[in-house]
């Protein structure tokens, strides 16, 4: 069973639609790079339940791609390219780009860090220029709150205008600067070539749209949870995160896309959901049932891991443009819809096998 079938995860997408106008979309296409990653997928979902739109998912993998939405209809359709290339081939015109086109797993980025600064670099270059030459009304970058870099003394909440320091010497740091430098270029078409461009900087994210190859801590906890497994630790788990569900997140997405201020830049974090790593690893024990160990973890991992030991986002600029999550307790949601959607295809394999021994 498909995700997008799972009753919960429904019920999930209309509480988001609930909340914002998406009116303003009524007729347009909206162009989603990215959209088999966890924030692009769900993004997708929530368009398509909405339903009144056309979407255009841009992706590398067209097998993957039909197996999480299925087959392309009057509303939906799927096209094949690595953003990192020029857009060939393709010649629709299109009202919204949403670029989440980009590795945001640890270990991918340890092992491929040329290719996540390019699919940042070079895929916002390819994908601003086939908007600018195809009618885009708006351009809408999702970059990520490790763009701040170190906090300063103090520890404060990083706001939009705050910028610290970053290790240069550090592959690691091939996302985080990656995206300032693709920021810098959205700024750069909206000054040179009149675009109009906004950018989100999402907290950590999770929600039930991640994949099992996510090597994110927060995601390995839920998939240990959903599993009712030990939540395996590896590290004290003292750094302080904001994390938010990635349905409220693909609505503030959106509340950007359409209030957003040209060039302004807008942090995704939900409050309620500022906590220490140890913290959510507690909670998601909790919701599955299991026990949090410690371990020690392996090199590349290591490599893959941010050195910064507070990423707060203050999210009060988008709070301004009206968005509050909708999601009371997220990790709660993502082990329930994720162990439902489960068992839901558990049972449609035993009532196809048991139709089949039948005939």
């Amino acid at each position: 069973m498909q995700i997008t079938e799972q009753e919960r995860y429904i019920a999930s997408l209309d509480r988001a639609q609930s909340g914002i106008d998406l009116s303003f979309l009524r007729g347009r296409c909206v162009l989603v790079a990215g959209a088999a990653g966890m924030l692009g997928s769900c993004v997708v979902d929530l368009l398509r339940r909405y339903g009144q739109c056309r979407v255009i998912a841009m992706g590398r993998n067209a097998a993957a791609m039909e197996a999480r939405f299925g087959p392309a209809d009057d509303t939906y359709s799927f096209y094949r390219q690595d953003v990192s290339a020029p857009v060939a081939g393709f010649c629709e015109d299109v009202d919204y780009i949403i670029h989440a086109a980009s590795n945001a797993d640890p270990v991918r980025m340890a092992e491929d860090p040329v290719g996540t600064l390019m699919a940042n670099v070079l895929g916002t270059r390819n994908l601003l220029d086939y908007g600018l030459t195809h009618k885009m009304k708006r351009f809408l970058f999702v970059s990520s709150g490790e763009v701040y870099g170190q906090p300063n003394a103090a520890l404060d909440d990083f706001t939009e205008d705050y910028c610290g320091p970053l290790d240069l010497s550090r592959p690691r740091s091939s996302y985080p600067e990656g995206k300032r430098a693709a920021e810098v270029l959205c700024q750069s078409c909206i000054s040179q070539f009149g675009a109009d461009g906004v950018v989100v900087r999402p907290c950590h994210l999770y929600g039930p749209t991640m994949t099992r190859r996510d090597s994110r801590a927060v995601s390995e906890f839920l998939w240990n949870a959903v599993d009712g497994q030990d939540i395996v630790m590896k590290s004290e788990g003292l750094m302080e995160r904001s994390h938010c569900y990635v349905v409220d997140a693909a609505q503030a997405l959106l509340a950007v896309l359409r209030k957003g201020e040209c060039g302004g830049a807008y942090n995704i974090a939900d409050r309620r959901s500022q906590m220490r790593i140890c913290d959510f690893a507690n909670r998601a024990a909790q919701a599955g049932g299991c026990r949090v160990v410690y371990r020690t973890p392996e090199r590349l991992e290591q490599s893959g891991y941010s050195k910064v030991s507070r990423a707060v986002l203050d999210a009060s600029r988008l709070e301004a443009l009206g968005w509050r999550p909708q999601t009371e307790d997220g990790i709660q949601e993502t082990v329930a819809i994720l162990r439902e959607s489960r068992q839901d295809r558990i049972h449609a394999e035993r009532r196809e096998k048991e139709w089949r021994s039948s005939m």
